[in-house]
């Protein structure tokens, strides 16, 4: 009998032992698994490609950075002796004179004409839609009020279509603009519609064109006709040109710094000084005269002051805004505004651009284009 328990004892601590030994087994298999998989997972990443990452000068602590008192340092604390200022950062050019020229650009979209009072017809361009007399009568209470302000355009562009021709030359007509300086551009002209032009709204605009205009905006375009994008990209190509070239005329006809009054006024005393044929010099001359050297004098010296005075006014006259008219329609104003704004074309339907209104932008090369005035009918009142 005790022989048989203790036997039984010593198999029951062999089986206790055995299972404390299984869950030590189980762990150091499990710590075999994770090394695996974490090799596995090392081998993986570095079969990758490297992540290229952007590199800027001031990411690297070697590199020479700015301090806050515009000593160049290399790192957190180093300083970099530099007495000539060879590290310092560039200081910008000089303003030139034509770089402060302002053009302002006035876009006037045409009066009232056929197609508003044929709201069922599909409009577009429609070569035939003229001007209303109410229209004709906005073209001159526009004419008086751009008068009244003051503005005096350097030139004009309008439309090829015959609302907005007779628009440009019924204004210019009254501000003393020669009809023959009116340049057509065909960049500014309204949006064609193509195939769908003259026809009523019911039969084009059904709600199967509805729903696709709508999903394909902004660059729906019907059967031979243009999108937004279109309107908008040619109307932004048209100002940029328009920029360009007004900046190239500023540039020609100012002065140039180096042209001082000092040397200004002795340029001009230089002629009276020029020597005669008969081999004295006009100084001289002027010596041997007598009762005329005061008075010659005195005459010299008062066309220099109005020479200096002419070049003053020139120069005054060169920073004043440069204004030029563009007469065109509503809708390719609203494209160019979505365009200098930077949004969506889709957004046009909300801008108001209203018949014979005024949309003013103004650009300077300190600013870039800035919209100045929109939708102005202050005119109408006129009426």
């Amino acid at each position: 009998m005790g022989s048989a328990q203790s036997s039984q004892l010593l198999d029951d601590e062999e089986e206790d032992d055995e299972e404390e030994d299984e869950p030590e087994i189980e762990e150091a298999n499990d710590g075999l698994n994770r090394r695996e998989l974490d090799n596995v997972l090392v081998k993986k990443v570095l079969e990758q490609e490297p992540e290229m990452l952007p590199c800027h000068a001031s990411a690297s602590p070697l590199s020479p950075q700015l301090s806050s008192l515009g000593t160049p340092r290399i790192g957190p604390s180093i300083k970099v002796w530099d007495p000539y200022n060879v590290l310092s950062p560039h200081p910008p050019p000089p303003l030139l004179e034509h770089d402060r020229s302002v053009t302002e650009v006035y876009l006037i979209s045409h009066g009232e004409c056929d197609l508003n009072l044929r709201p069922d017809l599909v409009g577009g361009r429609c070569h035939v839609a003229n001007l209303t007399t109410n229209g004709k009568r906005q073209a001159r209470a526009l004419a008086v009020f751009l008068n009244s302000e003051g503005v005096r355009f350097n030139s004009v562009f309008s439309s090829p279509l015959d609302r907005a021709r007779s628009m440009a030359v019924s204004v210019c007509q009254e501000m003393n603009f020669l009809e023959e300086h009116v340049q057509s551009s065909d960049a500014i002209v309204e949006m064609s519609l193509g195939e769908w032009e003259g026809f009523h709204r019911s039969e084009i605009y059904t709600p199967e064109i509805l729903s696709l205009i709508e999903r394909c905006q902004p660059d729906f375009s019907p059967p031979s006709g243009e999108s937004l994008r279109q309107v908008e990209f040619r109307m932004v190509q048209f100002l940029n040109k328009l920029r360009s070239t007004h900046h190239i005329n500023a540039r020609g006809g100012g002065l140039s710094q180096s042209t001082t009054p000092h040397s200004l006024a002795t340029s001009i005393h230089r002629p009276s000084l020029t020597r005669k044929k008969s081999g004295k010099s006009r100084f001289q001359v002027m010596n041997t005269s007598g009762d005329h050297e005061g008075s010659e004098e005195m005459f010299n010296h008062q066309n220099d002051e109005q020479h200096l005075g002419d070049i003053n006014a020139k120069s005054s006259s060169s920073q004043l805004p440069t204004c030029v008219g563009v007469f065109t329609h509503s809708l390719p104003i609203k494209c160019l505004l979505t365009g200098i704004l930077g949004c969506s074309s889709v957004m046009t339907h909300k801008i108001c651009v209203e018949d014979s209104s005024v949309t003013v932008l103004q650009h300077s090369w300190k600013t870039g284009w800035q919209v100045k005035r929109l939708n102005d009918t202050a005119h109408l009142r006129l009426l």
